[in-house]
């Protein structure tokens, strides 16, 4: 009986931690959007596109959600358009696109011919129940770019959208960073590719 007790100690024990971690008026999740730790920028030469910082239509108090089981909202302390910029960017490098990141009204960089701009129309992770043993976190971002440049009549525009999904015994704030940089950096990776696809910029040799 008692070796029974310490068995289940040891499973409940941590989730009463995470479960505790996880209180409150509202979860915040934590640290910033980056790209994984793996990747490696390979961009050279000069830089063929000036990025500003995207911009985007907050919520009130930085709310990006909703913890459905305990209704409270979910909040980022982030800054999600400065956030996808960068992400975009730092995908581009690693494609070989040497890039100029700007403030939000950046309209260009002396010699640098293309401006890509955006709009973070949706960035939101949500919790909610399923089961008595699961929760499960989803995060979904959409992204529309827009290349500017004088080789281009009209300006070239791209929206993408993803969305991650995680099942737990509890949500967490790591959880939720999880499920957010997933579906970011998903959206950051097909912007890059499409805006290579339609040679707004292109690998240097």
């Amino acid at each position: 009986m008692k070796r029974a007790f310490r068995t289940l100690l040891l499973f409940v024990g941590p989730c009463l931690v995470l479960s505790a971690c996880a209180a409150g008026s509202q979860l915040y999740v934590p640290g910033n959007l980056a790209r994984p730790a793996d990747a490696v920028s390979s961009a050279a030469g000069a830089p063929q596109a000036v990025i500003p910082d995207f911009s985007y239509a907050a919520a009130p108090g930085g709310a990006v959600g909703r913890d459905f089981d305990r209704v409270r909202p979910i909040v980022w302390k982030g800054e999600p358009g400065k956030a996808m910029a960068d992400l975009v960017a730092a995908v581009l490098g690693e494609r070989g696109v040497a890039t100029v990141r700007r403030g939000a009204d950046a309209q260009g960089a002396g010699a640098v011919p293309v401006r890509i701009s955006g709009v973070v129309r949706r960035l939101e992770v949500n919790a909610r129940r399923t089961g008595n043993l699961t929760v499960v976190t989803e995060a979904t971002v959409s992204l529309t770019v827009t290349a500017e440049g004088p080789g281009f009549s009209i300006p070239l525009e791209q929206t993408v959208t993803s969305s991650a999904s995680f099942s737990d015994l509890f949500v967490t704030p790591d959880g939720l960073r999880e499920a957010l940089m997933s579906a970011s950096n998903a959206v950051a990776e097909e912007a890059a590719r499409k805006l290579l696809e339609a040679k707004v910029v292109s690998p240097s040799p």
